[in-house]
C-alpha cells in the first residue's frame, strides 16, 4: 500500500480502523462535588471578609455550625460568623454574601441558591 508521497514504505489507516468520536464532554458522566467541600470553600470565602473574626465550622452541640447542601447543580449554605466590633452588620452581610457566592460559583460551577448567614458573636478589632 502507497502513502500520499508515492513511497511504498509508508502504512495508511483505513476508515474502519479509526477510533470511534468521543461524545461530547457533557455526555461523558458527571461530576458531584460534596456537601462538605462546598461548605469548606464557603468557610474559606468568608474568612477572606476583612471584618469576620471567626468562622464556626465545628459540630459542637450548644452552636450551629456552617454547612452546605448540593442538589443538582444548585447549592444552600449557611454560615455562622463572628464579626468584629464595630462592623455594620447589613453592609457586611450583603459583602459577606456577594464574596461567598462569587467564590462558590467560581471554584465548583455551582448555583448558590440561599445563603444565610448567622452572627453569633461581636467583639476585638478585625484581623
Amino acid at each position: 500500500m502507497t502513502t500520499g508521497t508515492g513511497t511504498a514504505t509508508g502504512t495508511a489507516t483505513v476508515p474502519a480502523q479509526r477510533p470511534a468520536p468521543q461524545p461530547p464532554p457533557e455526555l461523558r458522566g458527571r461530576t458531584q462535588i460534596a456537601d462538605r467541600v462546598v461548605s469548606k470553600i464557603a468557610c474559606c470565602a468568608a474568612a477572606e471578609v476583612p471584618e469576620v473574626r471567626e468562622v464556626h465550622l465545628g459540630n459542637l452541640p450548644w452552636t450551629r455550625s456552617s454547612n452546605a447542601e448540593v442538589r443538582g447543580d444548585q447549592a444552600a449554605v449557611r454560615l455562622t460568623v463572628s464579626l468584629a466590633y464595630p462592623s455594620p452588620l447589613r453592609a457586611v452581610a450583603a459583602r459577606l454574601r456577594k464574596h461567598v457566592i462569587g467564590r462558590v460559583a467560581a471554584q465548583t460551577g455551582l448555583t448558590v441558591t440561599r445563603l444565610d448567614v448567622t452572627v453569633t458573636d461581636l467583639g476585638g478589632e478585625p484581623p
